[in-house]
């Protein structure tokens, strides 16, 4: 009798260590998941990350940008020059360039309107740890009456920790009768 209760109980120890693996493998399992996506998201390629940010800073009317996502493609200190008008350029913190760009969102022309920017063309150059990329890209105001306009980016990339950051950036807005540079031509 004594052995079958043993058995017994046995049978229940084993079935609840079983029952307890089976939870743990259950949680840890989507969990080892998770960190292999975000393994695969710090080790994208740097072309994908300079089209995403293009995306992230556009906005659909009435739909908020996630400001904190594009202050994540940047290291803290980079170095943003853009041209601010026809005959003028600006040199921005992040922090700056960020405020510019919501105080534009919130201009009359963008207000309620929404703004996309679109890579149209992407050159890139990798070497190890640290990357160049050119893009030409249009933006516009949607449902506007202005044209879209283009413009020339010029992106500088490092590698840290198994993820590209943006360390500096200057862009030319394409003027009206000027090419756009040989590096794009197929």
């Amino acid at each position: 009798m004594q052995d079958n209760c043993n058995k017994l109980l046995s049978v229940k120890i084993f079935s609840f260590a079983s029952m307890k693996a089976t939870i743990i493998l259950a949680v840890l399992l989507p969990l080892n998941f998770l960190a292999q996506l975000n393994v695969q998201a710090k080790s994208e390629d740097p072309e994908s990350m300079i089209k995403q940010i293009y995306v992230e800073v556009s906005s659909q009317e009435g739909q908020e940008v996630d400001w904190e996502k594009v202050r994540s493609f940047f290291v803290e200190e980079a170095l943003i020059v853009l041209q601010t008008s026809r005959d003028e350029s600006t040199r921005f913190t992040l922090e700056e360039f960020i405020q510019d760009f919501k105080d534009f969102y919130e201009s009359p022309a963008a207000k309620g309107s929404g703004f996309k920017e679109e890579v149209l063309k992407l050159r890139s150059q990798v070497y190890v740890d640290m990357a160049f990329m050119a893009v030409v890209y249009e933006a516009s105001i949607l449902n506007s009456e202005r044209p879209p306009q283009k413009g020339i980016d010029f992106w500088l990339l490092q590698k840290k920790e198994d993820s590209w950051k943006v360390v500096a950036v200057t862009n030319q807005i394409i003027p009206p009768g000027e090419e756009i540079p040989a590096i794009f031509e197929d």
